[in-house]
């Protein structure tokens, strides 16, 4: 069982560096944007 649940673990973490290395990257694309918005809006 604690076997099975090491496998578990080791997917997931796969699967969180997957995710967060989408989401720098969305991050990284949509920050000029992100900033536009906000000169908008303070502005």
């Amino acid at each position: 069982m604690a076997h099975h649940e090491d496998e578990n673990f080791k997917d997931n973490s796969g699967v969180l560096a997957i995710i967060a290395g989408l989401v720098v990257l969305v991050s990284m694309s949509a920050l000029p944007a992100t900033i536009g918005w906000y000169q908008l809006f303070a502005g």
